[in-house]
C-alpha cells in the first residue's frame, strides 16, 4: 500500500518548516506549533498516498489507472517515484526520527513549564 517514501517526502515539508520555527524561537515551541506540525505532517502524508488510496478501499481499476497517469505528480510527485519505487529502510527511519524529533520537542516544553 503506501510506501514509506510517499509518507516520508509528503511529511517533511511540514516538519522541516517546524524546524525552522522551533530553531529560530530558540528551542521553543508553543502549544500551537506542537498542535500544527504533526497535523501538517499528517495532511502532508495523506496527500502524498493519496493515488494509492482507492486500492486500498477495493478500487481497483481506478487504482491501475491512476497508477500509470502521470499527473498523479501532482501528489508529491507519486507517480515518478512509482516509476523508480524502491523504499529502503532509511524512509521509516526517517519517519521514526521526525515522530521522536517532535515528541522531544512537546517533552521538552513540557519539562520545562513542570520546573519554571
Amino acid at each position: 500500500m503506501a510506501d514509506a517514501n510517499h509518507l516520508l517526502i509528503g511529511a517533511l515539508g511540514p516538519f522541516l518548516l517546524a524546524l525552522l520555527l522551533y530553531t529560530l524561537r530558540g528551542g521553543r515551541a508553543p502549544l500551537w506549533l506542537l498542535i500544527a506540525a504533526p497535523l501538517l505532517m499528517a495532511l502532508g502524508a495523506l496527500w502524498a498516498v493519496a493515488p494509492d488510496l482507492p486500492r486500498l478501499f477495493g478500487y481497483h481499476d481506478l487504482y491501475m489507472r491512476w497508477a500509470f497517469d502521470p499527473r498523479m505528480n501532482i501528489f508529491f510527485w507519486h507517480y515518478s517515484i512509482d516509476q523508480r519505487e524502491t523504499d529502503p529502510p532509511w524512509y521509516a527511519a526517517g519517519l521514526v526520527l521526525m515522530a521522536a524529533a517532535l515528541l522531544a520537542a512537546a517533552w521538552n516544553e513540557l519539562r520545562r513549564e513542570e520546573h519554571g
